[in-house]
């Protein structure tokens, strides 16, 4: 541990002891500390006030430079308040982006720990069943708070009606809801990404960094990110969201959730026009609107698409979320709430909004007995009990279990709708440009045409072509085909295919080289003249052949044929038939050669000879 410390914000009385110990577990109840090194991370000597929601808070400062020591196998013990201690132990830390993340889980309680550091900027989040939600953040003016979360209200569900009937505006219901992807017409892009990474985008109006400051905003940003892989990992989903880019919008924030999601999801429409173009520009496959002020009471935490409703749209109309800063994003697990709408999950039975039903199996599970909720589920079946349930950082699943205690049910289920759903979210946007395989196709030949051909690209994309002769580039030979010449024989051709699109660097691949054939005869089948009975000749037509076997150029040469096999001497246009020939079958081949031609041969139908 360094033994210079730099410290950020105001005093509190908060004491986090960092200790060195062997790895993390889920559900151990904490060891002995009193050989162990520790570290005080937050510090402070003011007591907790109460606001008129109920919830507790007070001011802390941040031992930035421990915390950065902090390493995965390491515990944290926080005093959050005065009666509120918890341990945390690290399972992971990540630094990408700019960003460095920690995640864990509580030793000796049932609970997750998620933090998250961008430019010196820290945010906390901690859930405990036996003491309720926490967060630690950066407030204006720079000082650092520690606040208690407790669940938000729940109301009535809405539907969003299909696109054909417009955007009616009704109530949303008070956690997040699902929205209903409309009916629309089109085909899902083929993609190429692994399902193991889907790219994120988040964009949000001036009120967000004014209300949070910009860099505590770019931390939450990153500790949302954060908590939604941490549910991901932790339920057996091998599947990680990556934050690709961030904007902020012109347009302020409208007053409904409902009427900021249409506004997000509808390009052209002139609001949040910006979301859509950073879709593009960073190939993101979902987007985010964060919004910023003062949670509203009593109003829904967010919104989401439900992703997999409609296959042939999702790409457009399944990737969206909506949701409030303050309170929701990170405090209530919204933003990974919504992004779990996104990959088809949805909320448990038991809630006020229960779910659409589209995959029964994807439901959220609210565990009674250890008052938890896992990321989709409401606190609703707790609140029928008479307490309250504290929302953890894991998708439904009945194969895995925190602390010591099924995450689901084979009917509560998320975590495998979100495996299902994975690779076609992944694929709403492509990363970079997939080529597809190239080869020539048509005839690589003197007086013929080769043609480009190629499995499709991913994403869509404009072709452009090169063609090349011994892998010299053929000037001029630009367009997806080109002809031959004749001093081009035996000359190997390639073509180089490059692949471009807006937003994406320009990829090239090559053909597999051709050697350039001879020209082709075009041919007809030779038909036989005369009476088949001997004494009679027999001739041969050959009409229709290009270059003409009548030309000077053309050597043509005929063999007749009996029962399929050659007749002595019988080379000639013509044949007379012979008396042995009754009862036999008579048929002509003909060979036409010309220079800088392959050799053309066909043969005649066969007759049968009259006795």
């Amino acid at each position: 541990m360094p033994t210079a410390r730099s410290w950020a914000g105001v005093a509190g009385l908060c004491a986090l002891a960092l200790a060195a110990t062997a790895a993390p577990v889920t559900t151990a109840a904490a060891a002995d500390d009193q050989d162990t090194r520790s570290t005080e991370l937050l510090a402070g000597s003011t007591r907790a006030t109460t606001g008129t929601d109920g919830e507790r808070s007070r001011p802390v400062r941040i031992d930035a430079a421990a915390l950065d020591d902090v390493r995965a196998g390491d515990r944290l013990a926080l005093t959050l308040f005065d009666d509120t201690t918890v341990t945390a132990s690290i399972d992971g830390r990540d630094t990408s982006g700019g960003a460095t993340t920690w995640t864990g889980a509580l030793v000796g309680d049932v609970g997750t720990f998620t933090a998250a550091e961008v430019d010196g900027v820290v945010h906390l989040s901690i859930a405990s069943a036996e003491h309720g939600t926490f967060e630690v953040s950066r407030v204006r003016g720079g000082s650092y708070e520690v606040s208690e979360v407790a669940p938000l209200p729940t109301g009535d569900d809405a539907v969003v009606p299909d696109a054909e009937a417009g955007h009616a505006d009704h109530s949303d219901h008070a956690d997040e809801r699902s929205a209903r992807v409309p009916a629309t017409t089109g085909a899902p892009v083929a993609g190429a990404d692994a399902p193991s990474v889907i790219d994120v985008a988040i964009v949000y109006p001036a009120s967000l960094p004014a209300w949070f400051g910009p860099a505590e905003m770019q931390a939450q940003f990153a500790l949302g990110i954060a908590q939604t892989n941490q549910g991901l990992a932790a339920s057996g989903v091998g599947t990680q969201v990556r934050l690709v880019g961030t904007r902020q919008v012109a347009a302020t924030q409208a007053s409904t959730l409902l009427a900021n999601y249409n506004s997000l999801q509808a390009p052209g429409d002139g609001v949040f026009d910006e979301a859509q173009a950073l879709r593009e520009e960073t190939h993101a496959d979902l987007v985010s609107l964060w919004l910023g002020g003062q949670y509203p009471a009593g109003s829904s935490c967010g919104l989401g698409s439900l992703g997999g409703t409609q296959p042939k749209t999702d790409a457009e109309r399944g990737a969206w979320t909506v949701m409030y800063g303050d309170r929701c994003a990170t405090g209530n697990l919204t933003f990974a709430h919504e992004i779990g709408h996104n990959l088809s999950a949805d909320h448990d039975a038991g809630a006020s909004s229960p779910p659409y039903g589209y995959k029964p199996y994807a439901r959220g599970y609210v565990d009674l007995t250890a008052r938890t909720t896992t990321i989709m589920a409401y606190n609703d079946q707790c609140a029928r009990a008479g307490f309250t349930c504290t929302r953890i950082t894991h998708f439904s699943n009945p194969n895995i279990s925190f602390n010591g205690r099924p995450t689901g049910t084979p009917a509560d289920n998320n975590a495998q709708a979100v495996a299902e759903q994975a690779a076609a979210v992944a694929g709403y946007r492509q990363s970079q440009i997939y080529p597809g395989a190239v080869s020539i196709a048509g005839r690589a030949r003197y007086r013929g045409t080769a043609v480009a051909s190629s499995t499709p690209w991913a994403p869509e994309v404009a072709l452009g072509y090169q063609w090349f002769l011994d892998g010299v580039p053929v000037p001029g030979a630009t367009t997806s085909a080109v002809r031959f010449s004749r001093r081009d024989i035996g000359r190997t051709v390639s073509v180089q295919v490059v692949g471009a699109a807006p937003y994406y660097a320009s990829v090239a691949t090559m053909s597999a080289p051709v050697v350039v054939g001879k020209a082709l005869f075009r041919t007809k089948r030779p038909k036989l003249r005369g009476v088949p009975r001997a004494g009679r000749l027999l001739s041969v037509s050959v009409k229709g052949w290009k270059p003409k076997p009548k030309q000077k150029s053309v050597k043509v040469r005929y063999q007749w044929l009996k029962n399929g096999k050659k007749i002595k001497g019988a080379k000639k246009a013509t044949y007379r038939v012979r008396a042995k020939d009754r009862g036999k079958k008579i048929s002509v081949r003909v060979t036409a050669k010309k220079k800088a031609y392959d050799k053309a041969v066909r043969s005649s139908k066969k007759v049968k000879i009259r006795r």
